[in-house]
């Protein structure tokens, strides 16, 4: 049984997915996407059990604009660390904020975006 699945074309995209991988259960597929305008994004397709009774299917996606993008890939591999601890304290902010809404009783959307800006790269 596989843990994760990458369906990222784009080394730059799977590399960027993996480093929120483990926050998300067995099984969680990250699928590369491109925006209107060509930049690439992913989504976080997952089950989430805590969210509810039931199971229920979950869509986190993750975007870029596209001049932050385009600075990230331009950087070396070697400084690519603060993009990737931006990304992940926005995802795991995001859940925080999914968590809390389901304890205070608010519905818990199945979808949710995240965009990232300057702030990533």
């Amino acid at each position: 049984m596989e843990l994760y699945r990458f369906e990222c074309p784009s080394a730059d995209i799977e590399a960027l997915a993996q480093v929120v991988s483990d926050l998300f259960p067995e099984q969680t597929v990250f699928v590369e996407r491109a925006g209107d305008d060509g930049t690439p994004y992913f989504d976080v397709q997952w089950v989430a059990m805590r969210f509810g009774s039931t199971a229920r299917r979950m869509t986190l996606t993750v975007k870029f604009a596209a001049p932050a993008f385009a600075r990230y890939r331009a950087l070396p591999l070697r400084l690519r660390a603060r993009g990737y601890a931006v990304l992940r304290a926005y995802v795991e902010a995001e859940i925080g904020s999914l968590e809390e809404q389901y304890a205070e009783g608010i519905p818990v959307p199945r979808e949710v975006t995240i965009e990232l800006g300057d702030e990533f790269a």
